[in-house]
């Protein structure tokens, strides 16, 4: 049973603007630290990186491990993919090493009259927005332990937070990239 959402994705490949912003290879160590229903984690891991999901909202964690599963017992690889209920900080703590941080922060309030699909309707209302003061709080937190870049997804015409290093557009959505704070002289 492999998900329409991740097949539909996956098609397109290392082409898929969240595969480049990532450097999506196979190996790479992707710590997917806001992980909600995992979708995004699962096109890394299809794509051949090695994802570590962390949820840290209960609710959104068990439907996650729901489905998480499913899609590992159905793969039959499921050395590709792990997850936690925790705070991705809690992580980083504990020396996790990764090479790249993925954050997808829930989206405020939709800025047109369009709400967005139910099943994002329903995890916004579980894990509700953080501020971009708290966005950019992890941002430098997850700065310090990404080895080669923290890939954060953003609404296509929201303000960027800080100053990433680049960006990867898609249609609707924005890839801020921002490398490591050992990798350039100003944090």
């Amino acid at each position: 049973m492999e998900l329409p959402d991740v097949r539909r994705r996956v098609r397109q490949g290392r082409r898929l603007a969240l595969a480049r912003a990532c450097d999506a290879r196979p190996g790479l160590r992707v710590h997917d630290a806001l992980a909600g229903w995992g979708t995004d984690g699962l096109v890394l891991a299809a794509l051949g990186c090695r994802v570590h999901l962390s949820e840290r909202n209960a609710e959104v964690h068990r439907i996650l491990d729901s489905r998480l599963r499913a899609e590992s017992l159905a793969r039959a690889r499921p050395d590709f993919i792990s997850w936690e209920h925790e705070d991705a900080r809690d992580r980083w703590r504990s020396g996790g090493d990764f090479d790249v941080v993925y954050l997808d922060p829930m989206f405020g309030k939709h800025p047109k009259t369009a709400l967005p699909g139910k099943q994002m309707q329903i995890l916004a209302n579980l894990v509700g927005e953080m501020s971009a003061g708290e966005i950019a709080e992890l941002i430098g937190q997850a700065r310090r332990v990404a080895g080669s870049r923290v890939v954060v997804k953003r609404r296509a015409r929201t303000e960027a937070i800080g100053r990433p290093a680049w960006q990867i557009r898609a249609r609707s959505v924005r890839f801020d990239v921002y490398l490591p704070v050992s990798r350039c002289s100003s944090a």
